[in-house]
C-alpha cells in the first residue's frame, strides 16, 4: 500500500487524487468539529471553499433545515449560527440538520479532494476509526494535513504519523512510504506520549488559547474520543454507512 503525506494542501493538485483514497487531517479544529457534529446527529455537512461560498450554498437551501457554520481566524463569523468549536455542536442544536461549513483551513482542504474516490475526515478524536476505514484500501492513500494559512502545522503532521503508526501493523508492515510519510512517523514517535501538551503548545493551539478557545484544546487532543468515520463524497460529508470490523 502506497502512502503519500502532504503537509499543506498546496503540495498537491486535485487531479493527483483522482479515483484514489484521501484523508484530510485538521486537528485544530475543523475535522474534530465535523466528528462532533455528526456524532451529535447532524444529517450531513457541506464543506465550502470560502465564507462567500458558504453563504451562496446556504442561500439555495431551506432555512429551516440548515445551519451556517464556520470561522475566520478562529472566530465566529457574523451572521453564522455556529463557529468552529467542537463544544458548540450539541444534539439539541444540530440533530437532523444540514450544516454548511466554511473554515479557514479545513473545509477548503476537503473540497480540494473532490476528485478522490472517497475522502475520510480524520483527527485524533477518531483516529482508530480512520485506520479501520483505511485498512482494506487497495489504492494509494493520500493524507492531507490542512495546516494553517498554507503553512505547516505540527499537530496535523503528528496526527498523520499516528494514523500511519496504527495502520502499519494492520497491513502486515508492508506500507510503501513517501519521505513525507516517513517524516510524519518520526514526528509521532517523538510526541506520542505527550499529545495533549503538543496540541496546547503548538502555534495554532497557543493562538486559540489567546482568543479564549483554550477549552477546545483538550477535546481536540483526546485520542478516540469520538469514534465515528466521516466520509466526503459527492460534495457532502456523512457518516460511513457501515462500520469497519475491528
Amino acid at each position: 500500500m502506497k502512502i503519500e503525506i502532504y503537509f499543506t494542501p498546496q503540495e498537491f493538485t486535485e487531479e493527483r487524487l483522482k479515483d484514489q483514497t484521501a484523508v484530510v487531517v485538521d486537528v485544530l479544529r475543523s475535522c474534530t468539529t465535523v466528528c462532533a457534529a455528526l456524532a451529535a446527529g447532524a444529517k450531513e455537512i457541506i464543506p465550502a471553499e470560502s465564507v462567500s461560498s458558504a453563504i451562496e450554498l446556504a442561500s439555495h437551501l431551506s432555512k429551516d433545515a440548515i445551519l451556517l457554520c464556520g470561522e475566520r481566524e478562529g472566530k465566529l463569523i457574523q451572521g453564522f449560527h455556529l463557529g468552529n468549536s467542537p463544544l458548540e455542536y450539541l444534539p439539541e442544536t444540530v440533530k437532523n440538520k444540514t450544516l454548511v461549513f466554511g473554515s479557514t483551513n479545513g473545509s477548503p482542504a476537503v473540497v480540494k479532494t473532490r476528485l478522490a474516490r472517497r475522502t475520510l475526515i480524520g483527527s485524533f478524536v477518531n483516529l482508530s476509526s480512520v485506520v479501520d476505514g483505511l485498512a482494506a484500501a487497495s489504492d494509494p492513500i493520500h493524507i492531507i494535513c490542512a495546516g494553517k494559512a498554507g503553512q505547516f502545522a505540527l499537530e496535523d503532521a503528528v496526527c498523520a504519523g499516528n494514523i500511519l503508526s496504527e495502520l502499519r501493523p494492520r497491513c502486515g508492515g508492508t506500507l510503501e512510504l513517501s519521505d513525507g510519510a516517513t517524516a510524519a512517523l518520526l514526528l509521532f514517535e517523538q510526541f506520542k506520549n505527550s499529545i495533549g501538551d503538543l496540541v496546547a503548545q503548538s502555534q495554532h493551539g497557543r493562538y486559540l488559547a489567546s482568543i479564549g478557545m483554550e477549552a477546545d484544546l483538550p477535546v481536540c487532543a483526546d485520542v478516540n474520543r469520538i469514534p465515528v468515520l466521516p466520509v466526503y463524497k459527492d460534495g457532502k460529508i456523512r457518516l460511513a454507512k457501515e462500520k469497519a470490523s475491528r
